[in-house]
């Protein structure tokens, strides 16, 4: 099964729903990824930070959490909770592009959903590296409307 849901109530700008679904297919794909069932669901910066506290126990503002709901290993199953208005922050903050910024997050969060950890500055830059080729590969693919 590939399937990718997209809930988006919490964003003043628009998502386009079908170029985001097309970019998780591809990010997926390109990781090695051919099936999977994932939702991500967009929420309030508070409700994200509030999740990050009471699942791992750390109270800060995040862009994204990643939940692997997979119990088989047969097939990736897993949601991703975002902040629009944390990845407007960072896309600020970082002097990037909203449309990067958001591509770099969900490929994040889909990175997490496969296995890939961040723990360690290793790590991290590995995760960096692949997010950072996501958004060169798939440039093409617009997500702001």
């Amino acid at each position: 099964m590939n399937e990718i849901n997209i809930l988006n109530n919490h964003s003043e700008h628009s998502i386009n729903k079908k170029n985001l679904k097309i970019y998780c297919k591809d990010v997926l794909n390109y990781n090695g990824y051919n099936s999977y069932s994932i939702s991500l669901i967009f929420v309030e910066q508070d409700e994200l930070k509030e999740m990050k506290n009471k699942y791992f126990k750390k109270n800060v503002y995040t862009d994204v959490i990643a939940f692997n709901l997979n119990e088989n290993n047969e097939e990736l199953d897993g949601e991703l909770y975002l902040s629009f208005k944390t990845i407007e922050n960072n896309a600020t903050l970082y002097n990037d592009s909203l449309e990067n910024e958001i591509k770099r997050v969900v490929a994040h969060g889909l990175l997490h959903l496969i296995g890939y950890e961040d723990n360690n500055i290793a790590r991290k830059k590995e995760m960096t590296k692949i997010e950072d080729n996501c958004i060169k590969l798939f440039k093409h693919i617009n997500l702001i409307c």
